[in-house]
């Protein structure tokens, strides 16, 4: 179902607050939730959600296209925080870094749940607005974020701005205000100064610059990653259509409800992501991947480590039905069939700078998610069948074993 506007319910309207005061200013203090409804704690492995709204509240007229998300035990309310502890990564030093409310430091090992999550529930603007303290020094703030799309409908893309104020009342940088995204970082392929990606375990090579502690490569795509191509400004970074073979695959970028069905295996018992072993390809279970059980010695006991990828020659189809055939393939592990949800995350990466003659109290980042754009003629015959999955909707459950 679509997300539409939703409003508070709360009548007396407020003025927005977001008006800069003439400071000398350069450091991100925090995030100003004066436009947001925080989320509630959360335990076990709940959900949680802070809703992101166009106005300051309380005001019975804000509407809504996302808000960030957070999982316990990974994370918790509000979902999202600034670090002003000082890393160097790359070669780079920052001042700190704008991630999620994990706990885990801005240079934390890979894959420690830095990324803080912006879900888009509607295409349009979501407005985080950061509070801003005085001092005479110019700062750069990495941002760890992720851009989740639930808005019901495949998109053509995003684009990111920095500014002040928030929905009609966003006014977007200048080139000459102090604030703008750093383009003197290096990060990602080839050190761009930006760049998205799809998460690592569904494409990449074991070159890839952050490689999967399983040595294992992509499973749709074990040679190259796959992204959005983006051109960045001094104050906006725009996608500019895809690089890989997402597009190849699915079109346009998939709303959560609608990514495929895969069967999974929860190799550290929830203590990392589940590997996608197969995938409904839109008629049968194709299995992209294989277990070394030549066991012997010491190892006696199938692992992560015992997964391989399968070239494509080797690619086997079961049909619906058969979840045992599967199974006793992948040398009798047992398997969850759950949605590849990761086939709807983005992950973007840049940083942000402030001179030191910024002037104002707080500013705005605002993520923009673009609507979908027309498939081009001759896509795969793929595309056809897999149109069909577009009513399914996530689900987890444990497949017995045969």
């Amino acid at each position: 179902m679509k997300h539409k506007v939703i409003q508070v319910m709360i009548p007396v309207a407020l003025a927005t607050g977001f008006c800069p005061a003439i400071a000398g200013a350069a450091t991100i203090d925090g995030w100003n939730l004066s436009n947001v409804i925080e989320g509630p704690e959360v335990t076990g492995t709940d959900t949680g959600a802070s809703v992101v709204y166009d106005r300051a509240l309380p005001d019975s007229s804000a509407t809504t296209n996302g808000q960030i998300v957070y999982t316990a035990p990974e994370a918790d309310t509000p979902g999202m925080t600034v670090s002003n502890v000082p890393f160097t990564q790359s070669g780079d030093t920052y001042t700190g870094c704008i991630l999620a409310t994990s706990g885990t430091a801005c240079d934390g090992e890979f894959q420690s749940g830095k990324r803080f999550k912006v879900q888009a529930t509607d295409t349009g603007a979501v407005d985080l607005v950061f509070d801003v303290t005085e001092t005479d020094t110019e700062s750069v703030y990495r941002v760890f974020q992720r851009l989740i799309n639930v808005t019901g409908e495949a998109l053509g893309g995003f684009k990111v701005e920095l500014g002040t104020g928030i929905g009609d009342g966003f006014t977007a940088s200048t080139d000459n205000d102090g604030l703008s995204f750093s383009s003197a970082v290096s990060m990602g392929p080839d050190g761009p100064s930006s760049f998205s990606q799809f998460p690592f375990g569904l494409f990449g090579s074991l070159d890839n610059p952050n490689p999967n502690p399983l040595q294992l490569p992509g499973f749709f795509d074990t040679t190259s990653r796959a992204g959005f191509n983006v051109v960045q400004s001094l104050d906006s970074i725009v996608s500019t259509g895809f690089y890989g073979s997402y597009g190849e695959l699915f079109g346009n970028w998939l709303s959560q409800e609608d990514v495929p069905d895969g069967l999974l295996w929860d190799y550290a018992s929830g203590a990392a992501d589940p590997l996608v072993m197969a995938w409904d390809n839109g008629s049968q279970w194709e299995v992209r991947r294989g277990i070394d059980n030549d066991l012997d010695g010491d190892d006696t006991t199938i692992t992560a480590e015992d997964v391989y990828a399968l070239a494509e020659s080797q690619w086997k189809t079961f049909d619906y039905g058969d979840i045992a055939g599967v199974q006793s393939f992948l040398a009798g592990i047992t398997l969850l069939e759950d949605a590849i949800e990761d086939l709807a995350n983005l992950n973007l990466n840049y940083a942000i700078n402030l001179g030191s003659d910024f002037r104002g109290s707080t500013f705005t980042l605002r993520t923009t998610s673009i609507a979908p754009i027309p498939l081009p003629a001759g896509l795969p015959l793929l595309l056809t069948g897999f149109a069909a999955l577009a009513g399914l909707r996530y689900r987890r459950k444990q497949v017995a074993m045969a």
